[in-house]
C-alpha cells in the first residue's frame, strides 16, 4: 500500500457535552465542531461526534460536511485516540457532491496527528492509501521453513 498525503486538518469542537464512565460502562461525549482542511483537500468543514470513552482512550464516530469550491464532500470519521499522551488515528471515507471532488468516493483516507484535550482543538495529517495490486498469487508465494 502506498500513502499519498491528501490533507492537513484543524478541528475544533465549539461545542462539548459529556457524561463520564459508569461502573462497567463506557463514557460518551457528544461535540460538534468546525475545520479548515489544506491539501489536495481544501475546505472549511462542519461536523459532529459521539465517541465513546473508556480507559483514557476516545473512539470517534464523526459525520461532517467539507465545503470546497464548487460544492461540498460528506465524510465519516472513526478511528482511536490517546486522551492521556494526544496520539490519534483516524480513517475517513468520502462521499463528494461537488464534481471536482467526486475522486474522493473510492478513497480510503487515514491519519495521525494530536489530540489537545484542554483547548479541544485536533491537529491532523491525512494519507490516501493507494493499493498497489496485484499482490503476489499466494499458491506461488514462497514457504517458510
Amino acid at each position: 500500500m502506498r500513502l499519498r498525503h491528501l490533507c492537513d486538518a484543524s478541528w475544533t469542537y465549539d461545542l462539548i457535552h459529556e457524561v463520564e464512565p459508569s461502573a462497567g460502562r463506557d463514557g460518551r461525549i457528544y461535540g460538534q465542531g468546525t475545520g479548515t482542511l489544506t491539501g489536495r483537500l481544501s475546505g472549511t468543514a462542519s461536523w459532529s461526534n459521539f465517541p465513546r470513552i473508556r480507559e483514557g482512550w476516545a473512539s470517534p464516530d464523526a459525520r461532517g460536511v467539507i465545503h470546497v469550491e464548487d460544492g461540498v464532500v460528506l465524510f465519516t470519521l472513526t478511528g482511536l485516540s490517546s486522551l492521556t499522551d494526544g496520539r490519534g488515528v483516524h480513517v475517513l471515507t468520502f462521499q463528494a457532491e461537488a464534481p471536482s471532488h467526486r475522486w474522493l468516493d473510492d478513497v480510503i483516507a487515514i491519519g495521525e496527528g494530536t489530540i489537545d484535550v484542554e483547548r479541544a482543538r485536533l491537529a491532523m495529517r491525512y494519507y490516501e492509501c493507494e493499493v498497489e495490486l496485484p499482490l503476489p498469487d499466494l499458491d506461488e508465494a514462497p514457504q517458510e521453513s
